[in-house]
């Protein structure tokens, strides 16, 4: 869920970014560059905590299974 949310403020910041030349808006230059980076770098930091949460994930579920029994095959 968070990486999704990551990619929408990413795909918000590219809007912005492309759109940086219009001229009919009421958002100034510095306030636009200032809200893409805002976007980028919240967007790149929640890509980063989602990777983190989902490697955490794998590590305790690996931790949870319990060791196969060798003799139980034979």
């Amino acid at each position: 869920m968070f990486g999704i949310v990551g990619g929408y403020l990413v795909y918000l910041a590219y809007e912005l970014f492309r759109d940086r030349n219009e001229l009919d808006t009421s958002m100034s230059t510095p306030a636009r560059f200032a809200f893409i980076a805002l976007f980028v770098l919240s967007g790149a930091a929640l890509f980063v905590y989602a990777f983190l949460i989902w490697k955490r994930a794998l590590q305790e579920e690996k931790e949870k299974k319990p060791p196969e029994d060798d003799s139980s095959m034979k």
